[in-house]
């Protein structure tokens, strides 16, 4: 979820939460006298990079791997992600 650009922070602990919660997108914040910009420095792995890392599941291949993902889209399946 996008930050909006006219949301400014009040301490460094707001913009290092709103960081984490999405390291896509700097935080602006007014701490005391100053106006900062907080970013993440270096590249977020994209999930198709992370899931390649991974390889097979359970020594399924590419192919069966996409399949079942299709799968389970066509019947509907959508749930939470767990928590990490």
């Amino acid at each position: 979820m996008a930050r909006s650009a006219e949301h400014i922070t009040q301490t460094l602990e707001e913009a290092l939460a709103a960081l984490r919660h999405d390291p896509s997108q700097p935080v602006k914040a007014h701490v005391d006298d100053l106006d900062v910009e907080l970013r993440v420095v270096g590249r977020s792995k994209l999930l198709g990079d992370f899931m390649a890392e991974g390889g097979g599941w359970q020594g399924e291949s590419p192919d069966e791997i996409l399949r079942i993902l299709r799968e389970a889209r066509a019947t509907g399946g959508s749930s939470e992600p767990p928590k990490l």
